[in-house]
């Protein structure tokens, strides 16, 4: 399945259709499966924040990949370049494009795209405002496009060199953990995490931190 030179997807069948949006459920899982370990290791207080923080992935996130994120990293218009895609904003087909294609293309991207950004959100635990977060959220997921772009998109100078990444182990995972590690080392430890020593600290819930690991596995 390819992009065509105006950022639509090759023709797509129904039966590739619902194989591409059942496998982005599957991936979809892996927000709860983050919640969970996340809730689990932060402590009581913080527990409704970090699962907001993850819906807030999904539904911020989600409107930013629509939005600017499926162009930025599929799109084929005018301006396009090595660096990112340009067109294809506002995702929508037309009577004349395979809509079947572009959708499920685009919801199963966006899964991925979403993945990205809760990995952060582990690293940012206890440590980042919720309003503050909530911004985070919708920018880091276009961040995400770009190099996401380069591994899958047609213009992408790495899929031109003969790169594959097939599930988003480079594209997906490198790109959320190099975030998370710059928001680590900006927002530093949590407050008066070291006043006591280098110990770790008590989870808040063991149970929902072991849930969310064999959710993610």
């Amino acid at each position: 399945m390819a992009d065509d030179s105006e950022g639509g997807i090759n023709p797509v069948n129904a039966d590739d259709a619902t194989w591409i949006l059942t496998a982005s459920f599957v991936i979809f899982t892996m927000q709860t499966g983050f919640g969970l370990l996340e809730s689990g290791a932060v402590s009581k207080k913080n527990e409704v924040n970090i699962l907001m923080k993850n819906a807030v992935d999904v539904v911020l996130g989600g409107l930013s990949y629509w939005m600017f994120g499926y162009g930025l990293q599929y799109g084929q218009g005018p301006g396009t370049s090595a660096f990112c895609g340009v067109g294809s904003f506002l995702v929508d087909t037309d009577d004349h494009e395979d809509g079947d294609g572009v959708f499920a293309t685009f919801i199963f991207q966006l899964s991925f795209a979403t993945t990205a950004t809760t990995i952060v959100s582990g690293a940012m635990a206890e440590r980042a405002d919720f309003n503050a977060y909530i911004l985070f959220s919708f920018v880091n997921t276009i961040t995400y496009c770009i190099p996401a772009g380069w591994m899958w998109g047609e213009h992408g100078f790495l899929k031109k060199m003969g790169a594959i990444d097939f599930a988003g182990s480079c594209a997906v995972h490198l790109t959320g953990g190099a975030s998370a590690l710059v928001a680590a080392l900006l927002l530093k430890p949590r407050l008066h995490r070291y006043d006591h020593g280098t110990g770790s600290l008590a989870m808040g819930d063991p149970g929902n931190a072991i849930m969310g690991l064999f959710t993610l596995w």
